[in-house]
């Protein structure tokens, strides 16, 4: 594994619980919270496990660090799940489970109630170039069109630790399309563009101190769902490979049409 700083996914949306749930939540009698229900899915699909010592099993993906979410019944569109993992210790010769942690996290958010994305954020270091783009392939399952002409436009922003990036925002523009085989076309936004900036800031813990704004980007895609937001971040994260090893916060917001209506709750840029 190529670093060992702790793994951040988050989705950001609105989130509708079932009627038996969100009366549970709201007295404060809910017995299951978004912590447990991923510890127990992610033990499901053998990616983590709560054995220690010799009773673990090998081959565990992550340790659990924290989950969390913002489930507040408003149509506010919140960071309604997050999820935290240590994946130090995972097999040398597999990628980041990034697409794994988010599907356990889509799991729970749908064992209590349905939910609409409005964008993602995941904090990991780039994919090594070992990694290559054949584990790449296009959600094979997404309805829509395939032209990026008629598909839907998302807004992709980066930040880190190491500076450097906003002078290449070409070259990584370059490298993401080559990466999609097209699937994905991409431009530059402007330099601190508030009409591209990431709309839903991370309300989990995000352990990115020092952080320097990078650059962002319009880009057109076939259709819109979690799976092509993941999709998408993985693809940067591959592309920023040749630039270093430091944790990048990726974030992925959807096309203004797939966003619920309201205001958008936050507490600002983490520390």
């Amino acid at each position: 594994m190529p670093n060992a700083e702790p793994m951040v996914v988050g989705v950001h949306g609105t989130l509708e619980l079932r009627p038996e749930i969100r009366r549970a939540w709201e007295s404060g009698e809910l017995d299951e919270d978004l912590y447990n229900l991923t510890v127990q899915r992610a033990e499901a699909y053998g990616l983590t496990s709560t054995a220690l010592g010799a009773a673990r099993p090998r081959g565990a993906r992550w340790a659990h660090n924290e989950a969390g979410g913002d489930w507040t019944q408003d149509g506010t569109v919140r960071e309604i799940g997050y999820l935290q993992v240590d994946a130090a210790d995972a097999p040398p010769d597999q990628p980041l489970p990034i697409q794994p942690a988010f599907t356990v996290l889509a799991d729970a958010l749908r064992h209590v109630g349905s939910f609409t994305v409005a964008g993602v954020h995941v904090l990991a270091p780039p994919r090594p170039g070992a990694a290559g783009s054949e584990d790449l392939t296009w959600p094979a399952d997404e309805p829509g069109g395939t032209s990026t002409e008629t598909g839907a436009e998302v807004t992709v922003t980066l930040a880190g630790r190491y500076g450097g990036l906003a002078g290449r925002a070409q070259r990584i523009s370059q490298a993401v399309t080559e990466l999609s085989s097209g699937r994905l076309h991409l431009t530059p936004a402007p330099p601190q563009s508030p009409n591209h900036a990431f709309p839903y800031p991370p309300t989990g813990t995000i352990h990115l101190a020092q952080a320097t704004a990078g650059p962002g980007f319009r880009c057109r895609t076939p259709t819109w769902s979690l799976d092509v937001a993941v999709h998408i971040a993985e693809t940067f994260l591959t592309a920023l490979g040749p630039y270093g090893d430091e944790a990048t916060l990726v974030s992925v917001a959807g096309p203004t049409l797939a966003r619920p209506r309201g205001p958008v709750a936050g507490n600002g840029w983490p520390d």
